[in-house]
């Protein structure tokens, strides 16, 4: 759902919301740099909200807030483990693909950063 989120919204960005996602992606580094994984999680809601609210599709918002807190746990075993510091690198790069228009890259980089969680059978 990421993924759709930023192929619909990367050409409707403005560059306040450009900005939004820095500012998101600066706490988040900050957070993870800190070992605070509760502060990251925060963070990269409002980084990845950004593209959500661009896309303006309610039904997209609707779903991906109801299957967010599966999520959750995956996301504070990345944001703790050695991967940490690539989150903060992809999100570097999904805000570049951002400002250059680049939806279908935005949006392939979005499909792999979801689905390479760290999900674990336990």
């Amino acid at each position: 759902m990421h993924e759709l989120a930023a192929r619909v919204a990367v050409p409707l960005l403005s560059e306040h919301q450009l900005e939004a996602m820095r500012a998101a992606n600066e706490r988040f580094a900050a957070a993870v740099e800190a070992g605070d994984a509760a502060a990251a999680v925060i963070a990269d809601d409002a980084f990845h909200d950004a593209l959500v609210v661009a896309a303006h599709n309610p039904a997209l918002a609707a779903v991906l807030e109801q299957y967010t807190p599966v999520l959750r746990r995956a996301e504070f075993l990345r944001f703790l483990s050695v991967d940490k510091f690539a989150a903060i690198e992809r999100h570097s790069q999904l805000i570049e693909l951002c400002a250059a228009g680049d939806a279908e890259g935005a949006a392939h980089l979005a499909f792999h950063t979801w689905h390479s969680l760290p999900i674990t059978a336990d």
